[in-house]
């Protein structure tokens, strides 16, 4: 029996801390599972992820009434697929408002979808404040912390439920992982041709932690969806 959709939102109260690199990775990870994600682009009018997934993203300017209405209509008319939501620092607390004003939770529930936060936790400690408290307000059937080796974290070790982590990429293959034709997907898949063989090594071990941590969220939901229907 195929998943129930899900909304996936990656998010944090900073900015420059890897959140669009995460929703790369996990709609690539979704594609390669054979899910059919569509994306929305937060960062107007930039459009750092829509830059990568031009065909399956909607660029979203939170700011506007017209275009954030945009964003929660297709998603509870549009349903039975997949989402991902990346969420620029500068924008999450205009999207936290918005999706409490729409409120997405108990609607999204209602049409049959699941929400999964992938929240980075910055460095400074008000940062895992801030996702406790979002936690609290989304009610999500799943928070899941993420840690960024390249700019720190105030998460503390041995937190329960699934963590994910983002290990450094730097020089070369920070710059390689960078360019528009760049697709992990493909990497994945078998097609190393153009990643040179010193830097295979670093992005290995990237990719192992990473989707180490995205691999569990399937089962961690499943799991939180039995013990509710238990209670």
């Amino acid at each position: 029996m195929p998943a129930p959709p899900t909304i996936y939102i990656v998010c944090s109260d900073r900015g420059r801390n890897g959140k669009t690199l995460l929703a790369r990775v996990l709609t690539d990870h979704l594609l390669i599972d054979e899910r059919d994600p569509f994306c929305f682009d937060l960062s107007a009018p930039e459009g750092a992820l829509r830059a990568y997934f031009p065909g399956r993203t909607a660029l979203i300017d939170i700011n506007d009434e017209n275009t954030r209405a945009k964003l929660f209509d297709i998603i509870l008319s549009r349903t039975g697929r997949d989402y991902v939501i990346d969420v620029p620092g500068a924008q999450f607390a205009r999207f936290c408002e918005a999706a409490a004003d729409n409120t997405l939770p108990a609607a999204a529930r209602a049409k049959g979808y699941r929400i999964c936060v992938l929240f980075v936790v910055d460095r400074d400690p008000a940062s895992l404040k801030t996702a406790v408290a979002l936690e609290e307000m989304l009610e999500p059937d799943l928070l899941v912390p993420v840690v960024n080796r390249f700019v720190g974290s105030s998460l503390p070790e041995g937190v329960p439920g699934p963590v994910v982590t983002l290990e450094k990429l730097e020089g070369e293959v920070r710059v390689l992982v960078s360019n528009r034709r760049f697709s992990f997907r493909s990497y994945l898949l078998g097609d190393d041709a153009g990643v040179p063989a010193r830097l295979r090594a670093q992005l290995k071990n990237f990719l192992h932690g990473v989707l180490g941590g995205l691999r569990n969220l399937e089962p961690a939901m499943s799991l939180q969806s039995l013990h509710e229907a238990d209670l």
